[in-house]
């Protein structure tokens, strides 16, 4: 016997007033509706339906066991309002086998192996930031740790140094979050000049315009860098034939704004958490300086400072760059005993998923611990995802966490950013979460305390 979901209502007026709650709080209300309606439940807006499920099983047959027969949805697909409107049909929003091709491509320039080259570089960009920083100087860390990871994806993956463009790159990108994030308000067709689709087409013209610079720059000299620039530019098909500059420049794009923005977040609610939990920051600066003493970290260091990572590692599931994602289903199947006809639509709501009562233990807690050797066995099977899981897992899955234990090791044993005492925090939910207007924080300067080794005694 078949599963009833529990099922919200909309009509087609109600759409209206929708949107506009989306707009304003789309995770709150997402949890509120988690919250009164369980763990799979159904929303029917006028004639069309979307199922969201924040359960592990369900994420589980989402992401993995029946990943053949689901595809991205149109919040990313659709050229007229989705994320492929401004990315084109890259890694992120494109599906079959022209997904495969692609993803193929440029699996070799984030394969672990690879990725280990750039270590040094995030690390040296991490340090020329540091030598700007100065005690008691308040920052917005949020455009810092962007214009950080910015110029590390720009130097690893595409060889080239960022200076001047980085700020007018990051509102342009900023522009296409709100208006491709499934909640938009501006809901008449693209070709009506609404201010949000003027500044929408501007964001895009700026990103063309910088992204064809470089496919123009390459193309040019014919310099095979070895870099994922070059690989995107002179692989071959098949048949001989190389990408054209419109699918090479989808690739670039998605590529440089997934590869910043979701680390870039990741950076900033650990600054967040650290500075609200000084018990938590008074481990991690006692494993740094243990280890490191003041140096600076090297990839091989990240084997011994543990407790970093599992402070991100926590980080991830508080706040998870990616906290909903959408599938549709090509044909008729069943999840978790529920019959899910053939077109619909299924939002995975991971944030919910790291959260979940029935699955953590005090779940709001910023607690890194959770992530000990001995504690992580014991997390339920699925219900950690930052990632997402499955053959459509985050291909920088690897760059990310290599990357922001780095930054973090970096930064931390030299500064502590702390909180202004009347900041409070919003949410701005759009394709990934951030502060809303930002994150201040006065920098402290820290003192790294070398540790003496212990002795060995006979």
């Amino acid at each position: 016997m078949t599963r009833t979901p529990n099922t919200l209502r909309f009509t087609f007026w109600d759409k209206f007033r929708l949107m506009a709650d989306l707009q304003a709080d789309a995770l709150g209300l997402m949890e509120r509706w988690a919250r009164d309606n369980g763990d799979f439940f159904l929303i029917k807006v006028d004639e069309s339906d979307q199922y969201l499920t924040s359960h592990p099983e369900a994420m589980h047959e989402i992401f993995v066991k029946q990943a053949a027969h689901m595809i991205k949805d149109e919040d990313y697909t659709d050229e007229r309002k989705g994320l492929a409107r401004f990315l084109g049909s890259g890694l992120l929003t494109s599906n079959g086998d022209f997904w495969k091709r692609q993803r193929k491509l440029v699996a070799p320039a984030l394969h672990t192996k690879q990725i280990a080259n750039y270590a040094q570089t995030m690390v040296e960009y991490t340090e020329t930031m540091l030598s700007t920083w100065r005690d008691d100087m308040v920052l917005n860390m949020n455009l810092a740790m962007n214009d950080l990871t910015m110029r590390i994806v720009g130097k690893t993956l595409f060889n080239i140094t960022l200076e001047g463009d980085l700020r007018s790159i990051g509102q342009a990108m900023e522009v296409i979050q709100v208006r491709s994030s499934g909640n938009s308000l501006d809901f008449l067709p693209n070709w009506v000049p609404t201010p949000n689709e003027l500044r929408s087409r501007k964001a895009q013209r700026h990103l063309d315009q910088f992204v064809y610079g470089l496919i123009n720059e390459r193309r040019k000299t014919r310099d095979d860098r070895g870099d994922l620039l070059s690989m995107i530019l002179f692989a071959e098909d098949e048949h001989g034939k190389h990408m054209t500059d419109l699918q090479a420049r989808d690739e670039i794009l998605t590529l440089f704004a997934a590869g910043h923005e979701t680390t870039a977040n990741t950076m900033n609610w650990t600054w967040m958490l650290l500075a609200q939990h000084p018990e938590v920051a008074a481990k991690l600066h006692a494993e740094l300086d243990q280890v490191l003493g003041g140096r600076a970290p090297t990839l091989d260091d990240l084997k011994q400072l543990p407790y970093t990572e599992m402070v991100i590692k926590e980080s991830l599931r508080l706040y998870p760059p990616a906290w909903s994602v959408g599938r549709a289903t090509t044909q008729d199947t069943v999840i978790m005993g529920y019959d899910i006809p053939k077109g619909s639509k299924l939002g995975v709501f991971i944030y919910r998923a790291h959260r979940h009562p029935d699955f953590w233990e005090q779940p709001d807690r910023f607690m890194p611990e959770r992530f000990a050797p001995e504690n992580e066995g014991k997390i339920v099977k699925h219900a950690y995802a930052p990632f997402g899981n499955g053959p459509r897992i985050c291909i920088g899955n690897s760059f990310a966490m290599m990357e922001t234990q780095l930054l973090l090791a970096t930064i931390a044993q030299h500064y502590e950013p702390r909180l202004l005492p009347n900041w409070r925090l919003t949410i701005e939910s759009r394709v990934t979460m951030y502060p809303k207007g930002g994150l201040p924080m006065r920098l402290v300067k820290r003192h790294p305390q070398p540790q003496p080794t212990p002795m060995l005694t006979v």
